[in-house]
C-alpha cells in the first residue's frame, strides 16, 4: 500500500504542471456565450447539479485556510499530508462544479450582470485553487520558500472569490440585495422621511430629473431607447438619439430638441410626450427652459434659482410639491417592504421592490424548484402591486393567466419555458399598462397569439423558438406597426 501511496505521490508531482493549463483554461470559459438554441436535454440535466454540488468545494477552501492558520499559530498540529488531501479533493470538487455551473450557463436558461459576474467568479476560484495546488505541491517537492509564499497567497486569493461568487450566487437566486438587506446602518438614527437641505439641492438632479423621469424615461432608457435616445443620465441628453439633432444644447432653448418638442402643439406627431402620456406642466416647462438657459450645467443649485425673483415662487412650489410626493414615496416603500417580510421565504418565488418604481417584482427562484397555478394565490393580496413577473421555467399553465390578469400594474410579463399554450391570453386584455409580454419557447400557436390585439399597451412582444408562422407575425405587424416583434432571445427576470 505505502508503495503505490508513494507511486502516487511521485506522479502527482510530477504532473503538477497540468494545474497551470487548468487555471487558464477555466478564465477562457466566461468568454463562451450561451447557445442560441435549445441546448440538449443533458445539458440541463446535468447542469442543475451544480447548486448541489458548489458547497462542497466552498467549505473545502475555508477550512483548508482556517487549518493553515492553525498551524501556523501552533494551536494544533496539522500536516501537510491533510493539508494536501483537503486541497486536491477541494480542486477536484470545484472543477466539477465549475463544469456543472458553466453547462448551466450554456443553456441560456440565466443571462444578466450577476450570472456574468458569477461565471467570472467561479472561474477565478477554480483558478486561484488551481494555482495554489500547484505552488503546494511545488513546495514540497522544493522546500522553497516562494513557493509557499505564492501558495498561500493563492488560497488567500481563493477564499475571497469564494465570498465573491457566492454572493454573486445568492443574488441570483434572492436578488442583489439578499447578504446586506439585514446589515445595521449605523448612519440611520430614524426611520422618519427627511428631505434633503435645499443648499444641498441641485437643479438638474433634484429638480429635472423627477419629471424626466417621471414622464420621459419609460421610453428612453437603456433597456428601451425609442429614437436611440437615452435620458436616463446626462451625457445621454447631451449624446442625443438617431435623429442627430442635438437634445440638449446648453445656453439655447431653440436648439435644444427636448425643449422644441414639448413645446409643440399637442396634436403634432413630434409632440413629446407622445398622446397617451402625461405632458409637462407649466411649471417643469418653465424650470427647464430657465435651467437649459443658465447653461443647463449639472451641478447649477437650486439656491441659484431662487435667488432670482422671477423664479422663487414657481420653485418654492414645485419644491413643496416635490417633497410631498417623496415622502408619499418613502412611506409606500415601507409598506411594500413590510408586506414582503410577511410573506415565508420558503415559498417557491422571489419578491422584490422594483428598482424603478416603488412596486414589486414576482420571479422564480434560483435554482429552480416547483412552481403552480395554486401558488400564486400565496400573493394575491399582493396582486395590486406588482408590476413585473416573470415564470420562466415554471409549472403554471394557461389557467395561471386568469390570475395574472388581476395585477393592474403589471408591466413586463415573462413566461418563457412555460407549459402554456396561449388560450388563456384573453385573460390578459384588462391589464391597461402591460408593455412586455415574452412567450418564448412556449407552444403558442397562431390562432392563440392573435389574443394580443387586444393587449393596448403592448409594445414588445417576443417569440423565441415558437411554432408561430411568419404569416401570422407579419399580419401582426400589420395591424399593429407600434409593436416590435422580435424572434431572438429575449433578456431573462
Amino acid at each position: 500500500m505505502q508503495r503505490v501511496l508513494n507511486f502516487l505521490k511521485r506522479r502527482i508531482l510530477q504532473y503538477r504542471f497540468l494545474l497551470i493549463g487548468v487555471a487558464v483554461l477555466v478564465l477562457l470559459l466566461p468568454q463562451i456565450s450561451p447557445t442560441q438554441e435549445t441546448a440538449p436535454d443533458i445539458i440541463y440535466f446535468i447542469g442543475r447539479f451544480h447548486p448541489l454540488i458548489i458547497h462542497f468545494p466552498v467549505v473545502l477552501v475555508l477550512l483548508t485556510l482556517v487549518l493553515e492558520i492553525i498551524r501556523r499559530w501552533r494551536l494544533w498540529p496539522v500536516s501537510q499530508t491533510t493539508l494536501a488531501f483537503l486541497l486536491g479533493i477541494g480542486w477536484i470538487s470545484s472543477v466539477i462544479a465549475m463544469g456543472f455551473g458553466f453547462m448551466l450557463y450554456y443553456t441560456g436558461e440565466y443571462v444578466g450582470d450577476a450570472m456574468q459576474q458569477h461565471l467570472w467568479g467561479g472561474s477565478l476560484l477554480t483558478a486561484a485553487l488551481s494555482l495554489s495546488l500547484y505552488f503546494f505541491l511545488s513546495f514540497l517537492r522544493s522546500g522553497s520558500h516562494v513557493s509557499q509564499g505564492l501558495y498561500l497567497g493563492a488560497l488567500i486569493l481563493a477564499n475571497l472569490m469564494v465570498i465573491f461568487t457566492s454572493h454573486q450566487g445568492g443574488s441570483l437566486t434572492h436578488g442583489s440585495e439578499y447578504l446586506t438587506e439585514y446589515l445595521p446602518d449605523f448612519t440611520q438614527t430614524t426611520d422618519e422621511w427627511q428631505p434633503k437641505p435645499v443648499e444641498e439641492m441641485l437643479v438638474y438632479e433634484d429638480m429635472i430629473v423627477p419629471f424626466l423621469d417621471q414622464k420621459c424615461m419609460s421610453c428612453h432608457n437603456p433597456n428601451k431607447a425609442k429614437g436611440g435616445l437615452v435620458m436616463t443620465s446626462y451625457e445621454g441628453l447631451l449624446k442625443g438619439g438617431k435623429s442627430e439633432l442635438p437634445t440638449l444644447m446648453p445656453g439655447s432653448v431653440d436648439d435644444s430638441e427636448l425643449y422644441r418638442r414639448v413645446m409643440l402643439p399637442v396634436e403634432d406627431e413630434d409632440h413629446m410626450p407622445p398622446e397617451g402620456k402625461t405632458p409637462l406642466n407649466e411649471e417643469e416647462i418653465t424650470l427647464l427652459r430657465w435651467w437649459i438657459e443658465k447653461g443647463a450645467e449639472p451641478q447649477l443649485k437650486v439656491q441659484q434659482a431662487t435667488a432670482e425673483p422671477h423664479m422663487k415662487p414657481l420653485v418654492d412650489n414645485y419644491l413643496t410639491q416635490l417633497q410631498a410626493r417623496q415622502r408619499a414615496r418613502f412611506l409606500q416603500r415601507q409598506a411594500l417592504e413590510q408586506l414582503i417580510q410577511t410573506v415565508s421565504t420558503s415559498q417557491p418565488y422571489v419578491l422584490q421592490m422594483d428598482a424603478q418604481e416603488e412596486t414589486l417584482t414576482l420571479s422564480m427562484t434560483f435554482p429552480p424548484t416547483s412552481f403552480k397555478d395554486e401558488d400564486l394565490l400565496s400573493v394575491q393580496h399582493l396582486f395590486p402591486r406588482i408590476s413585473k413577473a416573470s415564470f420562466i421555467g415554471s409549472n403554471i399553465t394557461d389557467d395561471a393567466l386568469y390570475h395574472i390578469g388581476q395585477m393592474p400594474a403589471l408591466r413586463e410579463l415573462y413566461l418563457q419555458q412555460t407549459a402554456i399554450d396561449g388560450s388563456g391570453l384573453v385573460h390578459l386584455s384588462g391589464l391597461p399598462h402591460l408593455q412586455l409580454l415574452d412567450l418564448s419557447k412556449t407552444q403558442i400557436n397562431d390562432g392563440q397569439l392573435l389574443h394580443v390585439l387586444h393587449l393596448p399597451g403592448l409594445e414588445e412582444l417576443y417569440l423565441h423558438e415558437t411554432s408561430v408562422s411568419e404569416e401570422i407575425v407579419a399580419a401582426l405587424q400589420q395591424n399593429r406597426p407600434d409593436l416590435n416583434i422580435h424572434l431572438e432571445r429575449g433578456r431573462l427576470f
